[in-house]
């Protein structure tokens, strides 16, 4: 098995976390350093450690629905001299090792899964697999029928890179305006996973997001989890990811 699968089925994160963990020269295969993410290991016989704390295979997999409240980053370590609250805050006491899949910004709320199936979590934030995500998103201004309309054609937009890309919603519903009526709740579903996506869309349009909320990633929805508090999914509900995620017929 190549370590960085290793390790993401550990409970260490999804592979591109797993791989930074690795090139950062923090993992030891019996005794040696290994910055290799294709470097061979017998889950049976070799002793791999990261940071010198011994990972193995988990007995079980775990699966956990979270409401993150907005101003929490999702992160499992905190940044020296960081002092804002993180996801891992939520889990101190669970008694097994978690990781979130994928990343909801410091400024969204919503659902985010916890778990320590590095497979799934893979597929379940990776473009490729094209799992949709649904946020309901407060913008400025009034949006019209119209202009709900152009965005289902979708729209050009710039990444932290520079890079352009194009990004067509699955879906764009007008909810209804704020009570003020200055502002607009809009919902839309996407199966892209760069960063700030949503953001970036409605910006494109002029209507800069001033509250997001995501409320369900694929067939698993939110509900009316309380912010802040978490459950394990059903069984049902897990078969129904995997299956979302390709991983079962």
């Amino acid at each position: 098995m190549r370590l960085n699968k290793f390790l993401a089925y550990a409970g260490l994160g999804a592979r591109r976390k797993v791989e930074e963990i690795i090139k950062q020269g923090r993992v030891t295969v019996n005794g040696e350093v290994v910055e290799s993410p294709a470097y061979d290991v017998d889950p049976k016989k070799d002793v791999v450690k990261v940071d010198g704390e011994r990972v193995r295979l988990p007995r079980k997999f775990v699966y956990i629905m979270f409401n993150k409240p907005q101003g929490v980053l999702t992160a499992m370590e905190r940044a020296p001299g960081d002092k804002r609250p993180i996801v891992a805050d939520f889990f101190r006491k669970y008694p097994v090792r978690l990781f979130p899949v994928g990343r909801l910004d410091y400024n969204t709320e919503g659902l985010l899964i916890m778990t320590n199936d590095g497979e799934l979590a893979d597929r379940l934030a990776h473009p490729r697999y094209h799992v949709p995500k649904t946020y309901i998103a407060k913008v400025k201004g009034r949006v019209t029928p119209a202009e709900i309309e152009r965005m289902k054609k979708g729209a050009l937009l710039v990444d932290d890179k520079g890079e352009r890309f194009f990004i067509k919603p699955l879906d764009v519903k007008l909810l209804k305006p704020t009570k003020t009526g200055r502002n607009t709740y809009v919902q839309i579903t996407i199966d892209s996973g760069k960063n700030r996506v949503v953001r970036r869309f409605f910006d494109r349009f002029d209507h800069g997001v001033l509250k997001l909320k995501r409320i369900a990633i694929g067939p698993l929805k939110l509900g009316d989890l309380p912010k802040g508090a978490y459950r394990e999914l059903t069984p049902e509900e897990v078969k129904k990811l995997r299956k979302a995620a390709g991983l079962e017929e």
